[in-house]
């Protein structure tokens, strides 16, 4: 697979890179979708363009930051992917399914992604932590658990006000509102746990 990188802006922009791959797959049949058009659209209306290779996947070296993502391929309706977050210094692999027909408009509410780094109160990385993100009034809920590396994205997450609680088991290790204002802008939030 190859990698490109977008290129950034010497102004204003954090020069730490993160990774995504993701697979294409079609819906009905799980067979890998060769040759789709993947458009990472950036901050600024920035976009870099690559292609699925021939086991529907593509690899893309970002900037930290926030992106949606234009799949588009013959003989499949585009899917259009919002709030993709890419956090620097993370590896993330994403698997999208195609459905099969012409084209339709894209849809879907702008927004952003929250992503970080969990560490214990020494500084080592902690991994299989399960992340919690609670909108006000039960009005949206995302969840997720750190990696190997320590690390979360929570893609898709629309502007408002979240607790963000991280938990092992039934404890509750940390908890901290979040305000989510503007989208296209990754909302870094690293936890240090006291407690494990």
């Amino acid at each position: 697979m190859r990698s490109r990188r977008l290129l950034a802006d010497e102004n204003e922009v954090d020069q730490t890179f993160g990774t995504v791959q993701c697979t294409l797959l079609d819906r009905r049949s799980s067979v890998p979708v060769r040759g789709a058009r993947v458009t990472c659209i950036w901050r600024d209306e920035r976009v870099s363009v690559l292609r699925a290779d021939d086991r529907g996947a593509f690899l893309a070296q970002l900037p930290q930051g926030v992106y949606d993502l234009v799949i588009s391929a013959r003989g499949y309706l585009s899917l259009f992917v919002r709030g993709i977050g890419v956090l620097g210094g993370y590896h993330q692999t994403l698997v999208r399914g195609l459905v099969p027909g012409e084209g339709r408009a894209p849809e879907g509410e702008p927004s952003t992604a929250i992503a970080g780094y969990v560490c214990d109160r020494i500084g080592r990385t902690v991994p299989d932590v399960a992340i919690h993100v609670n909108g006000e009034s039960n009005a949206a809920a995302y969840t997720t658990s750190t990696g190997r590396s320590g690390a979360y994205v929570l893609h898709g997450v629309v502007p408002g006000m979240y607790d963000l609680v991280a938990r092992s088991g039934d404890r509750t290790l940390t908890h901290e509102d979040v305000a989510i204002a503007h989208v296209k802008n990754l909302v870094r939030r690293d936890l240090r746990l006291v407690q494990l």
